[in-house]
């Protein structure tokens, strides 16, 4: 496993950081795909065992049963991961902010989140309501680092600006067919120390070459880009080329 670090702080974490959408309960409102306590664990244990020591979530990834969940699994390597958790900015008055974070430290088992980020822009919402949560919260103790979500660079600036310090992380989606960051975010966040989290690295599913016109996604997902089928055609010449590229990389697991 490589290992980096989180922007200019002192966080060393690999550079393969697991997301836990798809860890929940379908009983609790959570989407009849997600994987259940049991099999989750299996994941993070074996994610553990390679190395990986960044994990993600929110409060929202099945009504915060993914947040249960992946601080049970972690159990005892709790302090020695970085855990980054996010919140869904509906009604987030600044002293929501606070509440929430609260509870999603309670459901993951920390006294203070490594990354709290912003769930998504809000267009209704100044980041200003918001940041002053985050502030207050970061002062207190709470969270550590600041992070924001599907922002574009000119926003994160913004965000910025309003907490008055460092928003340290933006995850965006970022694979070979979503490569809009690489025009501004990503060279924004090189230049000044920040740090770009890519979320459907594999374009939700169209980069693992397991799907195709015969064997459509079959999941909520299935008309979301880049996975729906007009925009696979396009992509044929790349899911080809990775074909035969994955075997000198020993990367073709997904392609067998």
């Amino acid at each position: 496993m490589q290992y980096v670090k989180l922007g200019r702080t002192g966080l060393d974490v690999s550079r393969i950081c697991l997301g836990c959408m798809s860890y929940g309960d379908a009983s609790r409102g959570g989407h009849q795909w997600v994987l259940g306590e049991e099999d989750a664990r299996t994941f993070v244990k074996r994610a553990l065992e390679l190395g990986v020591n960044f994990f993600d979530t929110a409060n929202v990834y099945s009504v915060g049963s993914s947040e249960e969940i992946l601080g049970r699994a972690l159990g005892d390597d709790r302090s020695s991961v970085v855990v980054a958790t996010k919140l869904f900015p509906v009604l987030p008055g600044s002293r929501v902010v606070g509440h929430r974070a609260v509870a999603s430290a309670r459901r993951l088992g920390l006294s203070c989140l490594d990354v709290y980020q912003v769930h998504w822009p809000n267009p209704f919402i100044s980041d200003g309501t918001l940041m002053r949560g985050m502030r207050r919260i970061q002062e207190a103790g709470l969270i550590d680092e600041v992070g924001v979500s599907a922002y574009s660079q000119e926003r994160w600036q913004s965000a910025e600006d309003a907490l008055g310090g460092r928003v340290l992380t933006n995850q965006v989606s970022y694979s070979l067919v979503e490569r809009a960051p690489e025009r501004d975010v990503l060279p924004f966040a090189e230049a000044t120390g920040h740090a770009v989290i890519a979320f459907s690295p594999l374009g939700q599913g169209l980069l693992s070459g397991r799907y195709d016109h015969d064997n459509p996604r079959a999941n909520f997902r299935a008309t979301d880009l880049p996975v729906a089928p007009p925009h696979r055609e396009r992509v044929t010449d790349l899911l080809t080329t990775l074909t035969a590229a994955a075997p000198a990389r020993s990367a073709c697991g997904a392609y067998n």
